[in-house]
């Protein structure tokens, strides 16, 4: 491609998303967009997901000022439709997870976790444990986990719905099939409740009960002969209040967890040569 001196660079991802996402606020264009925006924030080359990721945010806090909120909501629908439309498809669903990531992360998410009594979060935690149910894909299952615990967000008036929603689902993969999900699991609820613990427990002693469990159990042992890990993910479901039936409290591992822990090694080899 020939850029002359006074022609746009697109091929300089530092002019092109600002650019992009002056053209979002085109109704026509607004999904095919954010949706590429999606894809570019969750993307392995760093000047293409910095990039993009600045501008999404810059978009958003333009919509703020402006109190735009109707866009921060259709940006919602957008999030939640690519779900419906690319399950299991991890080429998608990972930079859209990354994306979440990032937005929870900086609280770009709020307008959609308190609005319409929390339903974006009910609809994104059913997609999110629908994509971790029978997923075999170690990194989506280890997104999954940090959205969803990026999703608990105690100070804002949704914080019950947060915590129905998405306990539930931590809760599964505490006892998943993957060693390194399991270990995964515990240690960023660790990190959750090192930051608000005080307002997910109803009392200090549950705090350092949970807390003492997610620090002195293996969870990432290969088998639970003992029945350890399955006691302590009980104890925990309970000490957080959050309701198991009886088939979820008799979960054990067996040769699915023997399958588990060689996919969970391939995985692990996989992730870190395409990381490299």
């Amino acid at each position: 491609l020939c850029v002359c001196e006074h022609s746009t660079n697109w091929s300089n991802p530092a002019v092109t998303f600002p650019l992009l996402m002056r053209a979002v606020n085109i109704d026509g264009f607004f999904s095919p967009i954010l949706e590429g925006i999606v894809v570019s924030v969750g993307g392995l080359t760093e000047s293409v997901s910095k990039n993009s990721t600045a501008s999404l945010f810059e978009w958003i806090r333009v919509c703020r000022q402006l109190k735009a909120t109707q866009k921060i909501l259709q940006m919602g629908e957008v999030f939640l439709g690519l779900f419906r439309r690319f399950k299991r498809n991890g080429r998608v669903l990972l930079p859209l997870l990354s994306t979440l990531d990032k937005l929870l992360s900086h609280g770009y998410l709020e307008e959609l976790l308190t609005l319409n009594n929390g339903n974006f979060i009910r609809i994104l935690m059913t997609s999110l444990s629908n994509e971790a149910s029978g997923c075999s894909d170690v990194k989506r299952l280890l997104a999954i986990v940090r959205v969803s615990l990026n999703m608990i967000q105690p100070d804002l008036e949704t914080a019950a719905t947060m915590r129905e929603s998405v306990l539930p689902l931590v809760m599964t993969t505490l006892l998943n099939p993957y060693p390194r999900v399991r270990q995964y699991t515990a240690e960023q609820l660790y990190v959750k409740i090192e930051e608000d613990g005080d307002k997910l427990f109803g009392s200090q002693a549950s705090l350092e009960d949970a807390t003492q469990l997610l620090l002195n159990v293996v969870w990432h042992d290969e088998f639970d002969h003992h029945g350890h890990i399955a006691k302590a993910r009980n104890q925990i479901a309970d000490l957080l209040g959050v309701a198991l039936s009886e088939e979820a409290r008799q979960v054990t591992f067996g040769t699915t967890a023997s399958r588990a822990v060689r996919n969970d090694e391939f995985e692990s080899y996989s992730s870190l040569i395409n990381s490299a």
